[in-house]
């Protein structure tokens, strides 16, 4: 009686999922779009600068 309630208890491990693989290489997006755009915002940042002082001489 005691390994029947014990044996009901027990749970089954959950199944293990398979790693998906990468994407292919087309999709897969390019380190140069990121600095690109870290450089566009660097640059943007910059002219807003010269804005303001060039506000400030006036």
């Amino acid at each position: 009686m005691f390994s029947r309630q014990r044996r009901h208890r027990m749970r089954r491990p959950a199944p293990r999922r398979i790693a998906a693989a990468p994407p292919p290489l087309e999709t897969r997006e390019t380190p140069v779009l990121d600095l690109v755009f870290v450089i566009g915002v660097i640059a943007v940042f910059a002219l807003i600068a010269l804005l303001g002082k060039a506000v400030e001489k006036l």
